[in-house]
């Protein structure tokens, strides 16, 4: 099950780090992951659970859940009878298609799913083709290795450009509605985009590795791809072009919101709820009941003893009545205590964009924790020890311990996505903002002076903090099936200076 969690941990800008999960779906009926994230803080930060609750710590975080990309190979989208492109030309080509509000609907659906795959297997082709560079014996021809890659891109991307384009005359008509011919139109320039991006991209890995004889006639045609994607987007009016002169804000917008509308159908429906409403309401019910009744008790006493009216009975009522507010406070307190353990902070429910599907739940919770409360396992994965406590300055760290617990509903995902192919899991992506980590850093750039022949001489030296993340993935099923990852974030007063993968 830990498996089937993957992980990749990335620099979204200079201040979010993006942690991104996969979550594949298992053949059980329901699918179950529990992931805990400890954060090792500097104390030197002076992060504190007095000064970070956790209302900062979710002010920080911005989640996305959205479905897992369906994982084609290129040739899979001429040939695969379940492709979009495949699905769209069955779609059209039942009579009165036009007139069917449904049918207009999951053309626009899967002209997005046909962009947010794409993208996705064009940058699959190129981790493939890194895969097969970085693991070349030392001496060896790297080009026998990718050379069908290279050959494979460029066959294929022609011929998914030429099948969705001679879709044009079919949407191009007075009778088809103007939201599928806009979607049409943006799918066009995103794919046109995509293409010519990785044609770049493709080239400098020609120049790269490609054998001698071949890399003149690749950069040709890979040159020859650029410039018909150019030229085609400028003939069909789209502004996304560069241009040499201008400032390309336009290219650059306009690339970023396409991209955005393709995977929007991938997108779920969450709903935050926070967890325990109910039954902390109870329990706090109850403490003021209890309260209630020592100071009920106390007045009946006093008053059977003394009497009404008596100035002792008054001073009982005042004493009671402290007490009563007293017994009340503890009570919510300790109530407040015991929910904090036993209770997540929130609940997400998973749903599709319509909401007529309930797909899962995700439940949160983050605390400061002690050092006695951390698992050996994660200790020894942190590496604590001497010089551990030199880099905090002796100090030791503050930990925040960050628990998900994810269940997914294998059955309502292949209700849900009938027309999606392949639908394997989700993606749930985490981009957290550490700028509240930075306040009481020192100065990026110090000053130190050393000797040489006798001369003093200055130079600039780096100052640094690290940030240790450990990832504990277990099934809630056994304590045996456990998963540990690190991960260190190297700050500097300035944001994300780099992110390093450390080997456990």
């Amino acid at each position: 099950m830990i498996e089937a969690i993957q992980q990749s941990v990335k620099l979204h800008d200079q201040y979010q780090v993006e942690i991104k999960l996969d979550y594949e779906l298992l053949e059980a009926k329901q699918t179950y992951y529990k992931i805990t994230t400890y954060f090792f803080l500097p104390q030197s930060l002076g992060i504190t659970k007095d000064n970070y609750s956790k209302a900062n710590f979710y002010r920080d975080v911005q989640n996305y859940i959205r479905l897992k990309t369906p994982s084609f190979i290129l040739r899979d989208f001429t040939e695969n009878l379940t492709s979009p492109l495949a699905v769209i030309e069955k779609m059209i080509s039942v009579e009165n298609w036009t007139s069917n509000p449904k049918c207009r609907d999951k053309i626009i659906n899967q002209f997005k799913i046909l962009s947010a795959m794409l993208k996705s297997s064009i940058r699959d082709h190129f981790k493939l083709i890194e895969h097969r560079i970085d693991e070349a014996n030392p001496g060896s021809k790297i080009h026998l290795f990718i050379h069908n890659l290279v050959e494979e891109f460029l066959v294929e991307s022609q011929k998914i450009t030429d099948k969705f384009r001679s879709f044009y005359p079919i949407f191009n008509r007075p009778n088809v509605d103007t939201e599928v011919f806009t979607a049409y139109a943006f799918t066009d320039e995103s794919i046109s985009l995509l293409f010519e991006e990785s044609a770049v991209e493709m080239s400098r890995i020609v120049v790269d590795y490609s054998k001698k004889s071949q890399r003149v006639d690749y950069k040709q045609q890979l040159n020859a791809m650029v410039k018909a994607e150019t030229k085609h987007r400028r003939s069909f009016g789209y502004p996304s072009i560069l241009s040499i002169d201008g400032d390309n804000e336009e290219y650059v917008f306009r690339t970023s919101v396409l991209k955005k509308y393709a995977a929007s159908v991938l997108y779920l429906s969450t709903a935050v709820r926070r967890e325990g409403v109910g039954l902390e309401q109870m329990l706090f019910a109850i403490a003021a009941g209890i309260s209630m009744i020592f100071a009920t008790l106390v007045a009946f006493y006093f008053q059977w003893w003394y009497g009404n009216f008596t100035f002792a009975f008054f001073i009982a009522l005042v004493i009671g009545y402290m007490f009563k507010d007293r017994i009340k406070e503890i009570g919510r307190t300790l109530f407040s205590r015991y929910l904090d353990n036993k209770l997540y902070d929130r609940r997400i429910v998973i749903k599709t964009q319509d909401g007529k599907h309930k797909l899962g739940t995700l439940k949160e919770k983050v605390r400061f924790i002690r050092e006695d409360e951390i698992p050996n396992r994660v200790i020894r994965t942190r590496n604590k020890g001497h010089f551990t406590d030199l880099d905090n300055d002796g100090q030791g760290e503050n930990v925040i311990r960050y628990t998900k617990e994810v269940v997914l509903y294998t059955d309502a995902f292949k209700r849900a996505f009938v027309d999606v192919p392949n639908t394997s899991g989700i993606n749930d992506i985490m981009r957290y903002d550490i700028r509240a980590y930075l306040n009481k850093m020192a100065d990026p750039i110090q000053e130190h002076y050393y000797l040489q022949e006798e001369q003093l001489l200055s130079i600039q030296c780096h100052k640094v903090y690290h940030l240790n993340i450990i990832y504990r993935y277990a099934s809630p099923n056994t304590d045996k099936d456990k998963l540990f990852t690190r991960t260190r974030l190297v700050l500097n007063r300035e944001g994300i200076k780099r992110i390093e993968h450390v080997p456990v």
